[in-house]
Formats: structure tokens, C-alpha cells, sequence
């Protein structure tokens, strides 16, 4: 299958980043693209000096062929993988997103935990009152939110189901607000129903709990896509598929070229280069190239750039 120059860069990159300096990547294939529960996995095969492997994308890993002979064998070894850690990292969120539900998702955490501890059908009822809690929070945290605009009227405080139909109305619409709006209706009333449950199953607070997940995670998209606003696309072919080129060179002086590139079409902006040289200026080269990145750059005065395969240098002003 065919890839753009930037993807079997990015794919180069990453393996090498990954192997010893005597087994860099050689020839890179891409051999295949599969959807697995939602999300599409692109599968490579990359050939080292000394060693063969694959790699499967979404994320990115690399597996050994001496460990996995057969693609399909490593594909499922990786989704088995995400899943395991999916159910590990369930209370996790990506902090770009975090930062508009981070309290609601305090109450989510805690309800998760006690979801874990839970014995007794009170337990689950318990499980219930976190999660409606957890939602609460949501709608107080963000009522006086600068897009929420005027209001003639403003809910109490705990109605949870009147601002989130003002949050639906605001941050999306169509098929998607109505959509919104069903979800968080249905979970309100699922979490309230369950608190209430004298009978309640284990069954009842898990599904309770994905529910009240969901709406924070969708909310929390949205918010975010608000903030941000709706992702580039390719002025030539429309796509999403716009990525960020970087590559970088020795000659006829050490840098890197910058660009962006759609993944689709092959269309790129102007490539802008970056001097190694400009920026080090003043700088202990060989000191700040042998500090780690969580080491003390900021002492040194500069923004940790793209490192360079086999870069050299004295301990002298640059």
C-alpha cells in the first residue's frame, strides 16, 4: 500500500527511536489498514539491520516477528493490549479535556472506587448518589460559563437536566443536539432510579457508572471543540488528515525543516527551516544535548527541540 513521504518518516522515526543505533530502520512497508471498535490501526512492516517488526498504530507500538511470526497475531496481541489498559485507565482523561470536567470527574473517580469496594445492593444505591452527584457538579462548575450567554431565566443550582439542555443548546446542534439531550436525560434518570433501587445488581451501578461517564466525556468534547474550534482541513481535498512534517538535517547546516502535510492528497504548506546554530547560540551545546527532557532545560533558556540521530558537539559556546 502506498504512504505519503511525512507517514514512512514518522514511521522511521519512531522505530528508531525504539532500536539500538546499530539496527535502524531499512525498508518500511505499509501493508495494511483495519477499523477495530471504532478506531482504524495502520499496520506496517519495517525492516531493521538485524531485526524485523511490526507496527500497529493507535497507538503506536512495535512488535518483534521472532515473537509474532503472523501480522494477525500481533494486531490481536494489540488490541487485547488497549483493551486491558482501557479497563486500568478507566477514571482517565486526557487533560485537555480534563480541564473543563475536572471536578464533576473527581466525583466519577470516587464513585468508580466505590464501585470496586461494592458488596451489598446499599453499595450500589451508593454508586448511584456519587454518580448524580458527579453530574451536578458538571452543571454548576460551568453555569456561569462566558458562552453560556444571557439566560431569561436560570435553573436552581441542582437541575442538573435544565443546564444541560442549555449547555446542548449552546455548544452543539442538529442531530447531535438532540442527541445530547437524550443522553443526559436518560442518564439523570437512570442514576436517580438507582439510587433509589433497594434491589440493585452489581450490573445496574456499572451500567449507572458508563452512562454517567459518557456524559462527561461528550461534554467535555464539546466544551473542548468550543474553545478550539472544529479541526483544520485540507484546502486542496478537504480531508482531516493533516499532520505535522518534521525532518531534519545536518546539511549544509544542522536543522530541521517544518511543515504541514495532508496525509490524503499529499498537499503541504511552505517547509520552514529552523537553525540548530540560531538557536544555540550562547548555549552549552553538549550540555543541553545530554540533558534529559524533564531535566533543567529551562534553566538553560531554551524550548526542547526535535533531537538530532548522531549529533555531536564540544563544550563550548555554540
Amino acid at each position: 500500500m502506498e504512504m505519503s513521504e511525512a507517514e514512512e518518516r514518522r514511521i522511521r522515526d519512531y522505530v528508531n527511536s525504539q532500536s539500538p543505533e546499530g539496527d535502524q530502520a531499512g525498508v518500511i512497508q505499509r501493508v495494511g489498514s483495519r477499523r477495530i471498535l471504532g478506531r482504524e490501526r495502520d499496520l506496517y512492516d519495517v525492516h531493521c539491520v538485524e531485526s524485523r517488526w511490526w507496527v500497529i498504530t493507535d497507538p503506536t507500538n512495535l512488535y518483534s516477528q521472532d515473537d509474532f511470526p503472523e501480522l494477525e497475531q500481533a494486531l490481536i496481541f494489540h488490541i487485547g493490549l488497549q483493551v486491558f489498559m482501557a479497563e486500568r485507565e478507566r477514571t482517565d482523561m486526557e487533560e485537555e479535556r480534563l480541564e473543563h470536567v475536572s471536578t464533576s470527574w473527581r466525583r466519577f473517580q470516587q464513585a468508580v472506587d466505590a464501585m470496586n469496594t461494592a458488596g451489598e445492593a446499599e453499595d450500589y444505591q451508593a454508586v448511584g448518589i456519587k454518580c448524580r452527584d458527579s453530574l451536578i457538579a458538571l452543571a454548576k462548575t460551568h453555569a456561569d460559563a462566558e458562552w453560556i450567554g444571557d439566560l431569561n431565566e436560570r435553573p436552581k443550582a441542582a437541575d442538573f437536566k435544565g443546564w444541560a439542555n442549555i449547555f446542548a443548546d449552546r455548544l452543539s446542534e442538529g442531530r447531535m443536539r438532540a442527541y445530547v439531550k437524550a443522553l443526559v436525560e436518560k442518564t439523570w434518570d437512570l442514576a436517580v432510579w438507582l439510587q433509589h433501587n433497594s434491589n440493585a445488581t452489581p450490573v445496574d451501578a456499572d451500567i449507572v457508572i458508563e452512562a454517567t461517564g459518557q456524559v462527561l466525556n461528550v461534554m467535555s468534547k464539546l466544551m473542548r471543540q468550543q474553545e478550539v474550534g472544529p479541526p483544520e482541513r485540507c484546502p486542496k481535498c478537504e480531508s482531516y488528515r493533516l499532520e505535522e512534517d518534521i525532518e531534519q538535517v545536518m546539511e549544509p547546516e544542522p536543522g530541521y525543516y517544518e511543515s504541514i502535510v495532508c496525509g490524503s492528497c499529499g498537499w503541504r504548506t511552505d517547509r520552514e527551516f529552523t537553525s540548530l546554530r540560531d538557536h544555540f547560540e550562547g548555549t552549552r551545546v553538549l550540555e543541553y544535548l545530554t540533558t534529559p527532557a524533564d531535566g533543567p532545560s529551562d534553566r538553560l533558556g531554551h524550548e526542547r527541540l526535535p533531537r538530532l540521530g548522531g549529533a555531536t558537539g564540544t563544550n563550548e559556546d555554540a
